[in-house]
């Protein structure tokens, strides 16, 4: 009864500006004069989802193609029932993946026999995946500032802080300056290497120190890979960009169906696309296409002639 083109319209109201079910029932009726039900937009959601489940899997291709994948994951309320929601992305592509707890088995499986490297934060379920990994200097450096605030007078504390702020901070600048790129990144080896011999492998009796000091061993082969590949991302912040829209729907709707937050997941991972690559999602859900990195939007052409009053 209803097209792909009017389906793709209500879609969008309700994903990419969240609108509830009720408003848009209701801006229906004004705007067309047609009585829709929410649960007709429900199946409008499923319907785009089976629909462009060619395109989801077109995406996890090429982000699996990627030298480097970012990963995260959030909780999301199911019914009552608290389930995981994973975001997998190369900073262009996004697709999304839903398990019943956090166990990262999704990790393991989705990535299989990845050869390229993993960013992920220090959540333990991911350090069992086979491919290199680089960790996110910003959750650690975010975590060493939030016990420095809560332990103004640890003066030990202070002093190992700011020995990663001498490690970290230049290597950062670099970053800054010349980019992600290996022959300028290189040099700092030696200083990690000083870092580790006469910071981390030292005899401690803080317990807030001891704690960081065993993150730092244990992830040492992870924490630096940016500095041996090029245009390895020195944090995840692409992955948490990439979820952040799921985790605003999450405090606007509270809970999600079983069925409705799979197919909202698909064509979650089809908007976050098409916004990575600054694309407009209705005119990709109106094309009808289903390759996104395809996808070219039709621009209007100026008015050569301008009218003068």
């Amino acid at each position: 009864m209803f097209g792909h083109g009017f389906q793709s319209w209500v879609v969008y109201q309700r994903l990419s500006l969240r609108l509830p079910y009720r408003i848009i029932v209701q801006t229906i009726e004004d705007l067309f004069g047609e009585s829709i039900s929410q649960g007709t937009i429900v199946n409008f959601l499923k319907n785009l989802s089976d629909y462009y489940s060619e395109t989801e899997k077109i995406l996890i291709k090429k982000i699996l193609s990627s030298p480097f994948i970012h990963a995260d994951e959030t909780p999301i309320n199911i019914r009552g029932s608290n389930h995981y929601v994973w975001v997998f992305t190369d900073g262009k592509h996004v697709v999304f993946k839903m398990t019943e707890t956090r166990e990262a088995h999704i990790v393991h499986d989705f990535l299989g026999d990845y050869s390229g490297v993993l960013v992920s934060d220090f959540y333990p379920g991911y350090d069992g995946v086979k491919c290199r990994q680089q960790k996110c200097w910003v959750h650690l450096i975010r975590d060493l500032n939030d016990d420095l605030w809560k332990n103004p007078f640890d003066t030990d504390f202070e002093a190992f802080v700011l020995e990663v702020k001498n490690l970290i901070l230049p290597i950062l600048e670099t970053v800054e300056k010349y980019g992600l790129k290996h022959r300028h990144l290189r040099k700092f080896q030696k200083n990690v290497d000083k870092f580790y011999n006469n910071t981390i492998n030292r005899t401690y009796y803080s317990e807030l120190i001891l704690k960081y000091q065993k993150r730092f061993e244990r992830y040492k082969g992870s924490l630096f890979t940016f500095l041996e590949q090029d245009f390895i991302p020195w944090n995840n912040n692409m992955a948490e960009r990439a979820i952040r829209h799921l985790a605003v729907q999450r405090k606007i709707s509270g809970s999600f169906s079983n069925s409705g937050a799979s197919a909202y997941l698909t064509l979650l991972g089809v908007m976050q696309t098409c916004k990575f690559q600054n694309k407009s999602l209705l005119k990709f859900l109106l094309s009808q296409q289903k390759d996104i990195d395809q996808f070219k939007e039709s621009r209007r052409t100026k008015n050569s002639t301008v009218m003068k009053t």
